[in-house]
């Protein structure tokens, strides 16, 4: 009886490692985020890490408990948001733990890799991968930033902006646009980046 529990055990254990070396979109996503935030501005702010784009108002924020875009809030005012003002808006999304992870913007999305993989995806359409900010928002970068124009897109859902007001083909900075997925095309607002 215990060889057989033994023998079980072992099936398992080689199953799962088998399915950790599958995942190839996890694995992936890890090694082309180290080269995309190699190209952008970071700042370790006491383990949290701020990642900026080329504008300066947009930025990827990733620490031990969230993964959050914060973005200029002026360009949405201008388009006819009629909300409380703010300086800037945020998109948030809670994450496992992180402590101890955060030598590196890798190293974190490393972590969100391993404990939260249901929010790491793969666009298709753009050859992007990404991290699910919730509410149809992301932050999408390019697998291969050498055959790719937008290595780094941040994805937002258009929606709450418009019931707010906005004409979503005014705000400056962003491009409002159809984007093909799996589940056909939705409307979103995109805000991208060539970062060569």
């Amino acid at each position: 009886m215990k060889k057989l529990a033994l023998i079980a055990l072992a099936i398992m254990v080689t199953a799962l490692a088998a399915c950790a070396q599958l995942d190839v979109v996890g694995t992936d996503a890890v090694r082309a985020f180290g080269e995309v935030a190699a190209s952008l501005e970071s700042v370790d702010d006491s383990g949290t890490w701020h990642l900026t784009a080329p504008d300066g108002k947009t930025v990827l924020i990733l620490n031990d408990n969230f993964v959050s875009v914060v973005f200029d809030a002026q360009p949405f005012y201008d388009a006819g948001f009629t909300g409380d003002f703010q300086e800037q808006f945020e998109r948030t999304r809670s994450i496992s733990d992180a402590a101890g992870s955060h030598d590196s913007p890798r190293n974190m999305v490393e972590h969100i890799v391993k404990n939260d993989r249901e929010i790491v995806g793969y666009h298709t359409a753009l050859d992007h991968y990404n991290i699910d900010l919730g509410g149809g928002n992301m932050f999408e970068w390019a697998k291969n930033t050498g055959a790719n124009d937008k290595d780094v897109v941040f994805v937002l859902n258009p929606e709450p902006f418009i019931s707010a007001g906005v004409d979503p083909n005014a705000i400056e900075g962003w491009t409002f646009a159809k984007v093909p997925t799996d589940n056909g095309e939705v409307d979103k607002l995109l805000k991208a980046f060539d970062l060569k």
